[in-house]
């Protein structure tokens, strides 16, 4: 009797070929729905009455597109309309013609000159929305560099290494600058002296203050629910450094790996999904996407951002003092003292940044390296005849 890893084998070989024949089919079928090619054009005067996925070198709408466009390319170019949603990524993505809905963008650079009716959502290096563009509702970006000279009506969250705006943002702006916090964000301009110089000190000091607040929360929460897993970190910094550094940034290409392999994978479900016919379920394959990818990225950057500086905070201070103390209010007062350094010296201009950056891949490291301890280390399952004997 064959086993049940090979009998799920066989299964997953069985699905995936006819996986590949329902897409061979639904494409002989569907070629107005898929284009490819190193160049693709919606030439002026042509109407596209269906969803429209392209996969080409340069993509370029100029008529009309009744429907949503999804889109992969090196330069996507919208003089054109459509009338739905456009889901894009590409080195270079312009949209100087009309979106009637939502436009989710992920480029190298993004500008937007036309008219997005609906919400835009964009993740890329830089996103200019020029003087003549208009974003009908909210706005929502992370982005090296963001620039806002036309108008966004509703509400504008980002988060961006350098911002500047000459437009007019009609809801909440809410725009965070991360450039001093991560070295390989775009650097700031230096501020030009001002008599005003005490506030400068006197904001950095209350971010410096906040900051150190938020990880003794996410500190203090990982020891009090979870003290093997925080004692498996502190210990992989004290004893194997140099492993968790490897780990760390082996963890740090990993995300942006992850992110890429869910977007791709976004986009081709999406791409079959509206081939086959089964166009409702598009919308919500775009909508579990973006979902794994916020949450992914949530994870990230409270372990990066919080938890690295209260677990390295930690380790270090448990070595200087030498304390080995098991109370769990001694270890979150230890984890205080040296969090409160490893903060006052990412504050350090010039050098915080790198402080930081070393920080950050030593405690993802040790993050990873107390997951995949602990996975080794897990009990394997009971066999289901032993279950049943007792």
């Amino acid at each position: 009797m064959p086993r049940p890893s090979r009998r799920i084998a066989t299964a997953a070989t069985l699905a995936v070929v006819a996986l590949v024949v329902l897409v061979g089919v639904a494409l002989a079928q569907s070629n107005d729905k898929l284009r490819s090619g190193q160049t693709v054009t919606i030439p002026a005067g042509e109407t596209v009455t269906s969803d429209l996925y392209v996969f080409a070198g340069t993509v370029r709408v100029e008529g009309t597109i009744d429907g949503d466009l999804v889109a992969m390319g090196g330069t996507i170019e919208i003089p054109g309309t459509v009338t739905g949603d456009v889901l894009s990524a590409g080195g270079n993505v312009s949209i100087t013609g009309t979106v009637g809905g939502d436009a989710r963008l992920a480029a190298g650079t993004v500008s937007v000159s036309g008219t997005v009716k609906e919400d835009l959502a964009t993740a890329s290096g830089q996103a200019t929305i020029d003087p003549s563009g208009t974003v009908g509702e909210d706005m929502l970006a992370s982005v090296g560099r963001l620039s806002v000279n036309g108008t966004v009506t509703g509400d504008l969250t980002a988060s961006a290494a350098t911002y500047d705006k000459t437009g007019s943002v009609g809801g909440t702006e809410d725009v965070v600058i991360n450039a001093g916090r991560f070295p390989w964000g775009t650097p700031a301009a230096a501020p030009a002296p001002t008599p005003d110089q005490t506030a400068v000190v006197t904001n950095t000091a209350l971010d410096g203050i906040q900051h150190f607040l938020i990880v003794l929360l996410v500190g203090g929460l990982l020891l009090w629910l979870a003290p093997g897993t925080y004692a498996a970190t502190k210990e992989a910094i004290q004893r194997r450094p140099l492993p968790a550094a490897g780990w760390g940034i082996l963890g740090l290409l990993g995300y942006l790996v992850a992110l890429l392999v869910i977007l791709l994978g976004m986009i081709v479900l999406a791409v079959v999904f509206g081939i086959v016919g089964f166009d409702d379920l598009v919308g919500l394959d775009v909508l579990t996407g973006f979902v794994a990818i916020l949450g992914t990225t949530l994870g990230f950057v409270v372990i990066c951002a919080y938890l690295a500086d209260a677990i390295v905070g930690a380790a270090v201070a448990g070595v200087v003092m030498r304390d080995r103390s098991a109370t769990r209010s001694r270890e979150f007062g230890l984890m205080a003292v040296g969090a409160a350094v490893v903060v006052l010296l990412s504050l350090i201009p010039v050098i915080g940044p790198w402080i930081k950056f070393v920080v950050i891949v030593l405690g993802l490291g040790a993050v990873l390296l107390a997951w995949y301890g602990g996975r080794r280390s897990a009990p394997p399952p009971v066999p289901q005849q032993v279950l049943m004997s007792q």
